[in-house]
């Protein structure tokens, strides 16, 4: 098994992205010291953090 830490990372970061767009589909809201964070920046953190697991996941192939 070639980079077995890199499985682990993509595989949290894929989780990551699941837990993110679970926020935007189900509309929770998140309140950091008093803030309230958009719904929006979930979406992109999703997006942002699935394709960083793609990415890892198909360069650890090589």
């Amino acid at each position: 098994m070639k980079h077995p830490a890199s499985l682990v990372v993509g595989i949290l970061l894929f989780v990551m992205a699941a837990a993110q767009a679970g926020r935007v589909i189900l509309g929770f809201d998140v309140t950091a010291e008093g803030v309230e964070i958009p719904v929006w920046i979930s979406a992109v953190a999703a997006v942002v953090l699935a394709v960083l697991g793609i990415w890892l996941l198909k360069e650890r192939n090589n």
